[in-house]
Order: structure tokens, then C-alpha cells, then sequence
């Protein structure tokens, strides 16, 4: 009997033991562990969880923007390196929030001008996903900021739209607006993460903006356009615009360019540079293009890495092994050693083509006003190209943003009033069918100056001129010897870089 009671007292004493620790933890959880988490949680991911899901825009700028998000990106509030509704040039426009690093002989509250980066905020009852009217007016807003008429941004760098549910950062470069990451959705459990990385970016800022030349097609001028573009940018001024140059040729089956400046290859092929990059420099890839002036005397007006035809005795196997992004990281050692790099990539969908639109901030993307298949191949890339090698991107860098296309130009024609509303006609067709098939508005790609109150599809002109066609014979670009070359081109850096 004694044996029984114990083993009755025991199972009960055992029994008292757990239901007293579960009534414990639902204590402990109701009671306490929201207290505790509030205390492990960090400053930004509690100022995220304390916002009302209707938070307006003061509250997220007050709560979250400026006592959090700014401090990890360096900004001190409290000593005047912030200003909100920041005045972005003479007229009315304001900007939510604008923050500079004070220097030692002004606060930037003092003196609001010359932000190094801007935020636009909207309400998160305001959705930004990235298919949202919302989202693209606020963009839309963001680069009318950035635009070079608002003298207050002409020296910023950086601009974020945010609505604390969303994130995304804007790089600025002379004209040139893009993406740098993706929209970001911002969850309690990713908002350090995102933030960080968002850090990262603008601190690891880069001099370089680097530009594909690409066309699906060939033959519309990629090569002639990337050798002058070039010239124009390298030639001091007031002849060009005095920008520090270099020309990648990744095209070793033509080698157009490298031919056509008659480059010499450096002491170091690119082919062995992507093998093998241990032992190797990659500014001995380099070679610089030089015109005699004066006899014996040379100028050097953009450094060039020659076409490489090793690269065409690899096989397939090899070329994959390389590793998608391989041109890219190697570029990454030379952007703040330069103010444009430019890569001219081979017609089609191979390789080289992918490569250099990996590696690339933005794509130029010359066409023929008559060649419909030149555009058509301009939407394949927009809607199925440049996404699927954005998303490779991101293998290698979180968050990165696809590659921006700039609107295409007509290049190195002459244009009949009845050949161009040909080419517009031709192109609105195409737009609707990507609006249809693909859910993707091409308008602006196409027609960068139309608005809902100016329908205007016109489209830059690069027009035909001798003196370009003919500069081949002579190893020269034709920015170089011909003035009506220059102002061509002037015009076309002024339209789309600077």
C-alpha cells in the first residue's frame, strides 16, 4: 500500500509541477516577454514595430527617418545635418527630407543647399509596390527633384522613396537617374538588414558610371556611337566635356572597335585577366588611344581593353566556368579610377552580350528609325532580357536593381516627316502589346518626353554625317576632327549623361 500512495503522490506532484510551469510561461509571455523583446529589439526595428499601420507621412519621417534610419546612414539630426521640407531650388518643389555632413565652417540647416541626399516619403496607407500608381508617382517626384533645373540637388548623389512599408534607393550621375536597388518590402525582421545594405551602398559610392551599348540587332551604330560618345566626353573643354574615359571591346568575334582605333593590345589579355586574376594587374589590360598632334607627339584621349580573341578558342564549358558577373567584378576595380566607362557589346543574346549588361548601370541602346526589328528586339529586352539578368545580379549583390535602359535614339540617319510617324505608329503598336502580354508600359522607354498632358513621342536624333561615317579610314573618331561631329555628339552626352 505504501508503495501505491507514493507513486499516486508522486505522479500528482509531477503533475502539479508541469501545469504550474505552464501557467508560468503564459505569465511570462503575456506579461513580460513583450518587455523583453522591447529591450533585445534594436532602435530601428522598435521604431519600425511602434508605427501605426496608417502612419502619415510626419509620423514616419519623426518616429522612424529622421532619429533612426538617418543615424545608421551618418547623419547626426541633432547637429544640423538634417532639414525637412527642404526647398530643391528656386521655385516651390520641397523634398521631404534632405540631409549633408556639416563642414567645419557651416551646418548644413544654415546654409540648405548642395544635399548629398534626399528622401521622398509617402503615407503607408499609400501603396509602393513597384506596379502601384502610387510607386510611380513618387518616383516620378524623386527625379523631377534631381532634375539639373533644381539647383539646391545639382550635387546630390542619393535619393530614397520610402513609405516605411517600402524602400528604394535612386543614384544620381550627371543627368543619369537609376535605380541602385531593388523596391525593397520592409518587414520587423529585415528592416536592419535592408538599411544596412542601403548604407552600404552610398558609403561604397563610386566615381564610374558604366554604359552598355547594346541592340539586339546589329548595324545600327553601336560601335560608331561608343567611339565617339567617348571622344566627346574625354575631349577637353570647351571641344568636349574634359571626362575621364575607358572603352571595353567585348566583341572578340568583330573586334570593330578595337580595329577601328587600330588598338594594340597590353601587356596582359582580358581572357587571361578572367581565368586566371591572382597574379595578374587588371591595368595592364589597358591600353590608351592617342592622336599625333605634333610629330613625335602624341595625346592620349581614352584608355581602351582591346578585343581579345583568345576568348573564341575557349570552350563552352570553359566560358561557363568563368561564372556569370566575372566582367563585372573585375570592372569594380577600376570605377573610381575613371568617369564613364563604356562597354560595347556584340549584337544577340550570348555571353559577352550578357556580360556586359551585367556589369552595366544603364544601356544605350541605338536604333534605325525603319528598323521595326530593331525595336521589337528593344522590347524583348526590356521585358525579358534585362529582368532575368538583373535577377543574376542579385546572386552577387543583395538588392541590386536591374540595369536601367535609357530611351533609344535614332542614330546616324536622316528622317522624312512620313518615315517617322512610320517609326511612332510602329512603336505604339509594340507598346500596347507589351502593356497586353507583358503588364510592362514601354512609353517612356520609347517616348521619354510624353506626359499625360503633352503626348509628345518624339525621339532623339542622331543625324548622318560624312565626316562620321568616313572617320574609320582615318583611326579617329569623328568627334575629333570634324566640328558638326562634335556638336552631334555634344548633344547627345547633353540629351542622356550630362
Amino acid at each position: 500500500m505504501r508503495s501505491r500512495w507514493a507513486l499516486i503522490a508522486g505522479f500528482s506532484f509531477a503533475k502539479l509541477a508541469q501545469i504550474i510551469a505552464f501557467l508560468l510561461s503564459r505569465v511570462i509571455s503575456y506579461y513580460f516577454l513583450p518587455y523583453w523583446n522591447t529591450m533585445t529589439n534594436s532602435p530601428l526595428k522598435q521604431a519600425w514595430l511602434n508605427l501605426s499601420p496608417t502612419a502619415d507621412e510626419p509620423a514616419i519621417a519623426l518616429h522612424l527617418i529622421i532619429p533612426e534610419v538617418l543615424k545608421i546612414l551618418g547623419f547626426i539630426f541633432d547637429n544640423g545635418e538634417v532639414v525637412q521640407e527642404y526647398r530643391t531650388g528656386l521655385g516651390s518643389n520641397k523634398v521631404d527630407i534632405a540631409a549633408r555632413k556639416n563642414t567645419t565652417s557651416e551646418k548644413f540647416s544654415h546654409t540648405p543647399i548642395d544635399a548629398s541626399l534626399i528622401i521622398e516619403l509617402k503615407n503607408r496607407t499609400i501603396s509602393l509596390d513597384s506596379d502601384s500608381k502610387g510607386y510611380k508617382s513618387a518616383v516620378k517626384q524623386l527625379k523631377g527633384y534631381l532634375n539639373k533645373t533644381e539647383t539646391n540637388c545639382l550635387k546630390t548623389a542619393w535619393g530614397i522613396v520610402t513609405n516605411a512599408n517600402h524602400i528604394q534607393l535612386f543614384r544620381r550621375h550627371g543627368r543619369v537617374i537609376y535605380a541602385c536597388t531593388t523596391n525593397i518590402p520592409l518587414t520587423a525582421d529585415n528592416i536592419d538588414e535592408k538599411i544596412a545594405l542601403i548604407k552600404h551602398y552610398i558609403d561604397n559610392e563610386h566615381k564610374a558610371l558604366t554604359i552598355a551599348l547594346y541592340n539586339n540587332k546589329g548595324g545600327v551604330g553601336k560601335t560608331t556611337t561608343a567611339i565617339n560618345l567617348a571622344g566627346i566626353l574625354s575631349l577637353p573643354s570647351p571641344e568636349g566635356f574634359a571626362k575621364k574615359v575607358l572603352v571595353l571591346d567585348f566583341d572578340p568575334n568583330q573586334k570593330d572597335l578595337t580595329n577601328l582605333l587600330n588598338i594594340d593590345s597590353g601587356t596582359t589579355k582580358l581572357c587571361d585577366y578572367l581565368q586566371n586574376h591572382k597574379n595578374m594587374n587588371i591595368k595592364n589590360t589597358i591600353s590608351p588611344y592617342q592622336i599625333e598632334y605634333k610629330k613625335s607627339k602624341f595625346y592620349k584621349v581614352f584608355d581602351v581593353i582591346p578585343a581579345d580573341e583568345q576568348f573564341l578558342g575557349l570552350s563552352s564549358g570553359t566560358i561557363i566556368s568563368l561564372g556569370l558577373g566575372r566582367l563585372r567584378k573585375t570592372l569594380t576595380q577600376l570605377l573610381n579610377e575613371y568617369d564613364y566607362i563604356i562597354i560595347d557589346a556584340p549584337p544577340g543574346n550570348n555571353y559577352f552580350t550578357q556580360e556586359a549588361i551585367v556589369a552595366s548601370d544603364v544601356v544605350l541602346m541605338p536604333s534605325k528609325h525603319n528598323g521595326l526589328a530593331s525595336f521589337k528586339n528593344a522590347a524583348i529586352a526590356m521585358t525579358q532580357i534585362f529582368p532575368k539578368l538583373g535577377s543574376d545580379r542579385r546572386a552577387f549583390d543583395p538588392e541590386l536593381a536591374d540595369p536601367t535602359p535609357l530611351p533609344i535614339f535614332f542614330n546616324g540617319e536622316q528622317i522624312s516627316p512620313t518615315q517617322k510617324k512610320q517609326a511612332q505608329d510602329a512603336i505604339t503598336q509594340i507598346i500596347k502589346a507589351a502593356k497586353k502580354t507583358d503588364k510592362i508600359d514601354l512609353r517612356n522607354f520609347f517616348f521619354p518626353k510624353y506626359t499625360d498632358v503633352r503626348q509628345d513621342l518624339s525621339i532623339f536624333e542622331l543625324p548622318s554625317y560624312a565626316h562620321i561615317a568616313s572617320s574609320a579610314f582615318s583611326q579617329r573618331p569623328a568627334v575629333i576632327s570634324s566640328k558638326v561631329a562634335r556638336g552631334y555628339y555634344k548633344q547627345l552626352v547633353e540629351e542622356y549623361f550630362l
